[in-house]
């Protein structure tokens, strides 16, 4: 800033002021904020308060100093709005995650109980075959346990199957095998 004059009745018009001042503020806030756009707007702001309250600061030995704290203390008041609505928007991010998180869980055991109630619907020998897939059992161990052949556990496995995909579909409910 050029010099340390006091501010004394009209001593400037706006535009002398501005011209004097403007650059050097935006300056200054854009170092702090590391944002020309908001470092315009920062500088413009304290320029149009200063003014508008002018009377107030004719007693000032240096409006460059006091510009300065100006636009320092808006600048970080700038960047403490940024930090605010980035919080803002982490926590309802979070919030939306939470949300989808029930939903997903809601959505998933409401399936299973569809599900559940479709395996009891099939005859007794598929159902324990499709009990026993879905404890974690292969063909082979299913057969085994069951003392039938690999490919009866298949069959009914496959009938299973398709029963089940007849249930849902009877009852318009789209579910993936």
């Amino acid at each position: 800033m050029r010099s340390n004059k006091k501010v004394t009745g009209n001593h400037f018009d706006l535009g002398d002021f501005i011209r004097e001042y403007f650059a050097s503020l935006c300056a200054i806030a854009f170092k702090i904020t590391g944002d020309s756009d908001a470092a315009q707007d920062i500088a413009q702001e304290v320029i149009i308060k200063f003014w508008e309250n002018k009377k107030q600061h004719e007693n000032l030995e240096s409006i460059e100093n006091y510009l300065f704290i100006m636009v320092r203390n808006e600048s970080l008041n700038y960047l403490r709005g940024l930090a605010r609505e980035k919080n803002r928007y982490e926590q309802v991010t979070f919030i939306n995650e939470q949300e989808d998180s029930v939903w997903d869980t809601i959505i998933e055991q409401e399936t299973n109980l569809l599900l559940l109630e479709a395996i009891d619907a099939l005859p007794p020998q598929c159902k324990r075959i499709v009990d026993l897939s879905l404890a974690g059992n292969n063909t082979k161990e299913i057969a085994e346990e069951l003392g039938i052949a690999v490919n009866t556990v298949k069959v009914l496995k496959s009938r299973a199957i398709h029963k089940l995909r007849e249930y849902f579909s009877e009852n318009d409910i789209w579910i993936e095998f």
